[in-house]
């Protein structure tokens, strides 16, 4: 396909001279379809922006479907699944253009997949894709669910690298809670409160979804990933990991390395078939949010961890890991093997990105370590998780003041906002580590039942040697 990659649109002579040398035709004799699935996936987009997507209602702003094209339709991908490729095929080929609106990337990269649109894209080879925000994103190397994928592995190495034999199950559970769940619950919040001020599209509508935000469950309802604050759908997943945790360390632990490496192996297959059990599932399940299929990359982090602890195995050094991570970062997206929704380029992806955890591990661990433990990036790696949880509401909040939250700017005054909106988020970040976080963890951790079985039998001792004096 011709591709013209835009991140607002036909915004100038310049880009829409592109777009006419790109066509070979004026704008006047070319037929459009407008694409605005990606617009229903996203939490700051509504109907109401679909229409002035649809009807070329922004303003003053330029729009997709009011530059003089000979006709325009609209596609939208979720209705393809049941009408039949025999009747949408045929509007797809004889369109000269597509304009895939913005909005929420991965969502929009599921129904291109689901839809089968994706797999027609290779014999449209005059069709010009035109892509804004969103719509641009889907279509660069890569976009999906692997930008959480290396926390998951991560999460897990971490985890079983400092695992301790003799802590309890129940210890275990209340240093994870303690350590997320306050300022997940201080999230919500403030997601609430910015839902009902200045970014009303966050909104969760009805109790239900939001209780189960709160309570860290909404991911295991696909409709309702999002719901609360839209960040926090990967602790979902990081609860479940948590709550398998003892489980799944006492069922490795102590295995031979051949063990390990058939594990290892189990759960790179089921992240390349993920989609298809999602497809499969009689119980709902999205292959990006639903926590049981992000299971086996907590388990690949697991392994690999005890592998380098138990063994002798030592990973590729940092020169060959990072290239490797790249090359699975660009294959994340490759196509299923057809006739299936079976993708070992998400397998290829997450190995890749567990290799470079584990070559960053065993840097540190055998001093040669990298910038990451410079004192900065330490205190940074600090505030991260209360970063991620307010970064989104910053920055969506903070682009409250342009219409429809979607700042139209030059570069030099997009990377200024981006600054401010980067600079309130730290500051927030800190604010909230110290006063919530850490404040909460030593309230929380008094309750350690190992804790506190550790300090009778000592107190006992103590009465004892009293008594015998």
């Amino acid at each position: 396909m011709k591709l013209l990659l835009t991140s607002g649109g036909i915004m100038n002579d310049s880009i829409r001279s592109a777009l006419v040398e790109l066509l070979g035709r004026p704008i006047e004799e070319s037929r459009a379809l407008v694409v605005p699935t990606a617009q229903w996936g996203h939490p700051m987009c509504s109907p109401e922006s679909v229409w002035r997507t649809v009807a070329g209602r922004w303003g003053a702003q330029a729009g997709l479907v009011d530059l003089g094209w000979k006709s325009v339709g609209v596609l939208e991908l979720t209705a393809l699944p049941t009408i039949g490729e025999e009747r949408w095929m045929p509007w797809v080929r004889e369109a000269d253009v597509l304009l895939v609106d913005g909005g929420e990337a991965v969502y929009l990269a599921h129904w291109m997949r689901e839809s089968g649109f994706a797999a027609l894209l290779p014999s449209l080879r005059d069709t010009v894709w035109v892509g804004v925000s969103g719509g641009s994103m889907v279509l660069t190397p890569r976009i999906g669910p692997e930008f959480v994928t290396l926390f998951f592995i991560l999460s897990g190495f971490v985890l079983a690298w400092g695992y301790k034999p003799a802590q309890s199950a129940r210890s275990f559970w209340l240093h994870r809670a303690a350590r997320i769940y306050p300022l997940h619950v201080v999230g919500v919040m403030l997601a609430v409160i910015a839902a009902a001020t200045l970014v009303p599209e966050i909104r969760t509508d009805g109790v239900a979804p939001l209780g189960a935000n709160l309570l860290l469950l909404s991911g295991w309802v696909p409709d309702w990933w999002q719901a609360g604050n839209p960040a926090s759908w990967s602790l979902v997943c990081e609860a479940f990991f948590y709550l398998t945790f003892p489980l799944v360390i006492r069922l490795v632990a102590g295995r031979s390395a051949r063990i390990l490496r058939a594990v290892a192996a189990g759960a790179l297959a089921l992240v390349a078939l993920a989609p298809a059990i999602a497809a499969v599932s009689p119980v709902p399940m999205a292959a990006a949010s639903t926590p049981l299929l992000r299971l086996p990359e907590f388990v690949l982090g697991v392994v690999l961890a005890l592998l380098m602890k138990q063994t002798a195995w030592r990973p590729a050094p940092l020169r060959f890991a990072v290239p490797l991570a790249v090359l699975g970062y660009a294959v994340s997206e490759a196509p299923a093997i057809p006739g299936t929704d079976i993708h070992p380029g998400l397998a290829v992806t997450v190995g890749g990105f567990a290799l470079l955890v584990a070559s960053l591990a065993s840097a540190d661990a055998h001093r040669s370590s990298t910038f990451l433990a410079g004192p900065v990036w330490q205190e940074l790696g600090r505030l991260s998780f209360a970063f991620y949880l307010v970064h989104l509401l910053v920055i969506a909040s903070v682009s409250s003041a342009w219409p429809d939250g979607h700042p139209e700017l030059h570069w030099p005054r997009a990377i200024a906002l981006a600054a401010v909106a980067f600079a309130i988020s730290l500051g927030l970040a800190w604010v909230l580590h110290r006063g919530v976080e850490t404040r909460a963890q030593r309230v929380l951790l008094r309750f350690d039942p190992d804790r506190r079985g550790a300090s009778r039998p000592a107190r006992g001792v103590d009465a004892a040697v009293a008594v015998a004096r």
